[in-house]
């Protein structure tokens, strides 16, 4: 008999061994052992002429069809023999073989039928390797056989997967014979996406155009429909008269020349630009690269209202909704996708007479409406501000309010829609630079009233520069 009454009494008298990793692939490994010798199986399920030997309550306890099967009222609870006529007899024996094992294997000649046993039996990891695995083989000439056998099997998160990626490689997608094998329904769907990565709105409609030609007589009616998702006011005004002289398929057809003048009348009648139907088809799509020039002064003594976008995919230019008043020397940022303009010097009519004015009023751009919308004004007016933005609120810096240099520092919360004033900076400067890093505003340079050299940094966390 062991004498233990010696031992250290500030050791405890118990040991709690933990042997879970080892423990369980020991389990595991006896369990299998058990299936491939036949031991102690309960149930065999058959796939045609093929037999598979399991235990119920493994299969049980990695599906929840299984455990339904086993522990409700169906006859397989008491059956030894349960057979399956829509599943897949090597994925079948996959997932029995994942039960015992922990793991499968998946391939691009396995996972056409592992996929939809795995759904099928509601095996959840199995299921997940499945979806991971099809969307590591994302391809141009494939996604679209993949986004139908997503939805097909309610795999949401691959389905999503695969539209993004038709969406961001649509330019080579569209030149793939399963593009061309689209259901006009489909096709309308993806067209009509705000996020797909083209250079300009001409792929867009040569891919309706090879679509439509695929097969004419069954498809020239839905060329209309097809027309109304492509943004024809942002193709050029040659393009547009282009088409309408070469295309008979669209000078045939009323609604598609309809569509022709409008898109035309936006280019030559701005008057018309910010109507509903105009807005939702000059809505730029998710452009990769884009540049935006907003105002400014042409010459001496033109003030500027106009926006631009810039292509540098195909080095284009096309114009949209202006400021409501002309500036320049003011702020500008993007916060959320969305473009700010804050204070500058802007153009004013009163009874006749032009004049200029610091202002404090600020507008942001909505991309997805393109429209300007005035915003609650700063507590100063600034030209030649420096602004940035930091932790999803947007910061005005300094500047010249047509009297003084500033040194004053004013933030922007979006939730709240408020300006808040903060720690000024040391001193006044105007025309710097500002920059954000590492959770630090930077003020570079600048003029005010003297030429500065220097760099000063602010947190904003802090309150101190």
């Amino acid at each position: 008999k062991l004498c233990l009454s010696q031992m250290d009494p500030s050791s405890p008298p118990f040991l709690l061994a933990k042997l879970t990793p080892l423990h369980s692939e020991q389990l595991l490994q006896g369990l299998n052992l058990l299936r491939q010798q036949r031991e102690l199986c309960d149930v065999v399920l058959r796939v045609g002429e093929a037999k598979i030997h399991a235990h119920k309550v493994v299969l049980a306890s990695i599906s929840p069809y299984f455990k339904a099967m086993f522990t409700g009222n169906l006859s397989e609870k008491e059956n030894a023999e349960v057979e399956f006529q829509c599943v897949d007899e090597a994925a079948l024996r996959a997932i029995v073989e994942y039960a015992y094992t922990g793991s499968v294997f998946i391939s691009q000649d396995t996972v056409e039928s592992l996929l939809p046993a795995a759904n099928l039996l509601q095996v959840k990891l199995v299921l997940k390797e499945c979806c991971a695995f099809l969307e590591s083989q994302l391809e141009p000439g494939n996604c679209i056989g993949i986004s139908r056998f997503a939805e097909t099997y309610g795999c949401r998160e691959l389905y999503l997967a695969a539209g993004k990626f038709i969406c961001r490689n649509f330019e080579d997608v569209c030149r793939t014979e399963e593009f061309l094998e689209l259901t006009h329904s489909e096709l309308d769907e993806i067209v009509s996406n705000d996020c797909l990565n083209v250079v300009s709105e001409e792929t867009v409609f040569h891919a309706l155009e090879s679509w439509i030609k695929y097969d004419v007589r069954e498809r020239q009616k839905y060329l209309a429909q097809l027309l109304h998702c492509v943004r024809l006011p942002l193709l050029s005004v040659k393009f547009l008269t282009r088409l309408y002289e070469a295309n008979h398929l669209i000078r045939d057809d009323h609604t598609c020349k309809h569509l022709l003048n409008e898109a035309l009348k936006y280019h030559f009648m701005p008057e018309h630009r910010l109507s509903h139907q105009s807005v939702l088809l000059t809505r730029p799509r998710c452009a990769p690269k884009v540049l935006c020039a907003v105002g400014g002064k042409a010459g001496l003594f033109a003030c500027l209202e106009s926006m631009e976008m810039y292509f540098p995919q195909n080095d284009s230019w096309i114009g949209l909704a202006p400021l409501s008043i002309p500036r320049y020397e003011f702020g500008i940022c993007v916060l959320e996708q969305k473009i700010y303009v804050l204070g500058g010097i802007a153009t004013h009519v009163c009874q006749g007479i032009s004049y200029r004015k610091h202002e404090s009023s600020v507008e942001c751009w909505d991309p997805d409406t393109n429209t300007w919308s005035s915003l609650e004004r700063m507590f100063e007016s600034r030209s030649t501000l420096g602004t940035a933005v930091l932790a999803g609120e947007l910061y005005a810096l300094g500047g010249y309010d047509g009297q003084s240099y500033l040194r004053s520092v004013e933030k922007y919360i979006p939730k709240v829609k408020e300006w808040q004033l903060v720690a000024p900076m040391s001193r006044t400067r105007s025309c710097f630079a500002a920059a954000v890093l590492d959770g630090m505003i930077y003020a570079i340079g600048g003029y005010g009233p003297a030429h500065m050299n220097r760099c000063v940094l602010g947190s904003p966390s802090r309150a101190l520069w």
